[in-house]
């Protein structure tokens, strides 16, 4: 008698896809028919990512045991988990997956720098050992794929998603620059708004800890859907010491703060200048009133012509003020995100978001068949006592209880959930 050697997590990987093909759903299969996002195994555990948008709420059901049936009919898998594709976008936003965290850089005013602060930052975040996303929101003035030196043309995914082009940096960019190579192209009103949507809410980012979006100046289309829509976690402005900058920043400041954005404060660019620079501003301190709600105050950045260059600049062993200045941005940012760039959840919470309520509710249960008496972190969306009362429900079958308490709301990224499932247990805020 001999052992067989376990099955690595791609050959489950791969298993299981085959598996799902012989799914029928619509008249084809599942991959087929483009409602599978992605297939990942984790130490026997298969997370499928599912766009249940095509499909109505009863075929949602069907689908979702049909895929849970069809993994653990797999060699090698303990556990099934589908989860819903761009769920941790507003309910009626714009979903943005593949990326922990955005931000936003932006001023009302042109000309101040926000695309070299952009890519001067994306650089710095990188060398610090962050996977970074740059999304160029300037639909008329694209310059960011030219600073980071990222050459196109985009190209669409099997399931016809813009892939974002990859620098030598390991930076990944998606702009309209890299995708309109005949030349400029009219942007109007709907138009910008529907390509804001496409290109960002459609990307397929690739597990980026960090995707900054340089958005256009003004408070147009592209920034009013962007700011409104998409999950920010916190915004930069950028302004030079000039009093019409100072008052297009405070527009910018304003719409961050009437959307709920989080204020990371005001980079203050181009002020005085490097050795041996000249530079054309000359001014105090911005106005206190635009930072005056911000998360830190931000160093100055100085007109430095080595900013121009960043994919060929060190930010972690800076040599020039204009490098030593985004150094202590990305400090900045870094810190930010780390106490508040977002709500605390869990890396083990088990994302509901985007699940039919029957699929949510089944899918609670069969956790606590893996993990015997341990805690359950969920995020849902909806009446969280709606869930609890079918789970406690379905778990008293089995002896099992769960007694109440609070739960932890997330704003619009829906509500923290810690279940746990044994004699006396509770139903406790997970922080």
């Amino acid at each position: 008698m001999t052992d067989e050697t376990p099955r690595t997590d791609e050959e489950i990987r791969r298993a299981v896809v085959d598996r799902v093909r012989e799914v029928e759903i619509m008249g084809g299969d599942p991959i087929g028919e483009q409602l599978i996002e992605d297939v990942d195994v984790a130490d026997g555990i298969v997370t499928v990512t599912v766009d249940f948008e095509p499909v109505g709420r009863v075929l949602a059901d069907r689908l979702t045991d049909q895929l849970r049936g069809a993994g653990l009919a797999t060699d090698g898998v303990v556990h099934v988990r589908v989860e819903a594709a761009g769920s941790d976008a507003p309910e009626t936003g714009l979903p943005v997956s593949g990326v922990d965290s955005i931000i936003a850089v932006g001023s009302a005013k042109g000309g101040v720098g926000k695309t070299t602060i952009t890519a001067a930052l994306a650089r710095a975040l990188a060398e610090d050992g962050l996977d970074v996303g740059v999304f160029d929101a300037n639909v008329y003035a694209p310059d960011a794929p030219d600073l980071l030196e990222a050459e196109g043309p985009v190209a669409t995914s099997p399931t016809g998603k813009p892939m974002p082009v990859e620098t030598d940096d390991g930076i990944q960019v998606v702009s309209i620059e890299l995708i309109a190579e005949d030349g400029p192209v009219a942007w109007r009103g709907a138009m910008v708004h529907d390509v804001v949507k496409d290109l960002l809410g459609n990307a397929a980012w690739d597990d980026r800890d960090v995707l900054l979006v340089d958005l256009p100046p003004g408070i147009g289309d592209a920034v009013y859907t962007i700011v409104q829509q998409a999950p920010l976690d916190g915004g930069l402005l950028v302004s030079t010491p000039t009093d019409e900058c100072v008052r297009a920043t405070r527009r910018t400041a304003a719409l961050y703060s009437a959307n709920d954005v989080p204020s990371i404060g005001v980079v203050p660019n181009m002020v005085g200048a490097a050795e041996g620079e000249s530079t054309p501003f000359d001014g105090d301190a911005l106005a206190e009133d635009v930072a005056e709600a911000a998360y830190a105050e931000i160093d100055p950045v100085p007109f430095d012509s080595a900013l121009r260059e960043p994919t060929a600049r060190s930010f972690g062993d800076p040599s020039s003020a204009g490098e030593r200045a985004i150094d202590s941005l990305r400090e900045t940012v870094l810190e930010f995100l780390e106490t508040e760039g977002g709500p605390a959840v869990p890396e083990d919470a088990v994302d509901l978001r985007g699940l039919p309520p029957e699929s949510c509710q089944r899918q609670v249960v069969t956790e606590f068949g893996v993990v015997d008496e341990e805690p359950v972190s969920v995020v849902l969306r909806g009446d969280p006592d709606d869930l609890v009362d079918v789970v406690d429900e379905s778990l008293a079958r089995d002896g099992r209880s769960l007694e109440r308490t609070d739960v932890d709301d997330l704003g619009y990224d829906g509500w923290l959930v810690e279940l746990e499932a044994a004699g006396g247990s509770t139903l406790e805020p997970a922080t």
